[in-house]
């Protein structure tokens, strides 16, 4: 029977990665070595990387602070002058409404003195017709 060539026999030395060549005896610490050293370097560069991305991190969340201060103050500021504004129109209303009940009770007092009899007459009837709706 024929074997491939691909097929190892009991009597072939063992080779490095199927060069031909005879590994080396200290080939295995070395590489052994090398493998731990290239962990090394790849976790210093991990612990490297996490670093920046906390620093990041700390940065970003002290821009978002600083952000959301600003526009909890926008906001604030806006609502205190919208509220200052609806104060001054409530006043002005206020006073308006005052002025024109005080014109209206100058404007009563002055019909009760110039038609007195009329006056008592309304005051009667007025009180005529509580007195009727409380009976019921």
């Amino acid at each position: 029977m024929a074997t491939s060539p691909r097929t190892k026999t009991a009597a072939s030395p063992k080779t490095a990665r199927g060069t031909g060549r005879r590994k080396k005896a200290g080939s295995k610490k070395r590489s052994t070595a090398a493998k731990a050293a290239a962990a090394s370097r790849s976790a210093n560069t991990t612990f490297n990387d996490i670093d920046k991305l906390r620093d990041d991190l700390v940065k970003l969340s002290q821009s978002v602070s600083a952000l959301l201060t600003s526009r909890a103050t926008d906001a604030r500021d806006l609502v205190t002058e919208t509220a200052s504004d609806y104060y001054d129109t409530g006043v002005e209303y206020a006073q308006d409404a005052q002025l024109q009940v005080r014109g209206m009770a100058s404007d009563v007092a002055k019909q009760v003195q110039s038609n007195p009899l009329a006056a008592v007459g309304i005051v009667f009837g007025v009180g005529y017709l509580i007195g009727l709706m409380r009976r019921k």
